[in-house]
């Protein structure tokens, strides 16, 4: 336990010092929340459930995407491998530690909309939603993994997160509704991971219908995260490639 903590607390501090994660996950979501509340008031609640999923996506695909390669190529990875640390230790306090920031990264989000723009959120909605983005937070990390593995350096890492990140950012549902994209497309968006956690986040955040069933969007999920898993484990190195 004393290990698990040491490398827990080490981990959190690499991230609150890391300038391009304190921007990505607080600066710049806080931005949009700011930004939007201005233009489109009336629906800052609706658009906080988005922005929150999207704080979740931006942590795995931008941040834990390039995180690992970095790691890798200083040869941090290498020297941890000589050691007698169990190696779920370390993959341990890494998640727990990212999660724990995605937690923060939405409360800050949340408490921003609620503090500037009156936002309302119910208690019990919030309940519901801590337990949805810890979900997201998960897939995301191993979607951003699956990607650390199959890049061949964190520049390409950084590449390919954003290639994903980007398009998935306008066409999930996150700031404009799937029904106002061309049909061909919205039958695509529905069943993205960003369309699929939004759709069970903004419920429980505000009372509107789920676009699709719960059941059919956690199966969704649960395939995207146990997939991205199995092949970040297969494709995963220990040292940088030659």
């Amino acid at each position: 336990m004393r290990r698990f903590l040491i490398l827990a607390k080490a981990n959190m501090l690499m991230n609150v010092r890391n300038r391009t994660t304190l921007f990505w996950n607080f600066a710049f979501p806080i931005g949009l929340i700011l930004l939007y509340g201005l233009l489109w008031p009336s629906v800052i609640s609706w658009l906080t459930a988005g922005i929150v999923v999207l704080n979740i996506m931006s942590s795995g695909l931008l941040g834990d995407s390039t995180r690992l390669s970095n790691l890798r190529e200083r040869g941090v990875l290498r020297r941890v491998q000589a050691t007698p640390l169990p190696s779920w230790q370390l993959i341990a306090a890494y998640v727990v530690t990212r999660l724990l920031l995605v937690l923060a990264q939405c409360a800050a989000i949340i408490a921003t909309a609620v503090l500037f723009y009156g936002a309302e959120f119910t208690w019990s909605g919030l309940v519901v939603a801590l337990p949805l983005a810890i979900v997201g937070g998960l897939v995301f990390l191993a979607l951003g993994q699956l990607i650390s593995a199959i890049a061949p350096n964190s520049g390409a890492a950084g590449a390919i997160g954003q290639v994903v990140y980007f398009p998935l950012m306008f066409v999930s549902n996150l700031f404009l509704p799937i029904e106002q994209l061309p049909a061909w497309l919205m039958r695509i968006s529905q069943w993205t991971p960003a369309t699929m956690l939004v759709d069970l986040i903004r419920p429980a955040l505000v009372p509107i219908p789920a676009q699709q069933s719960m059941l059919v969007t956690i199966v969704g999920l649960a395939v995207y995260g146990f997939a991205a898993l199995l092949l970040a484990a297969r494709f995963f190195r220990w040292e940088p490639k030659n």
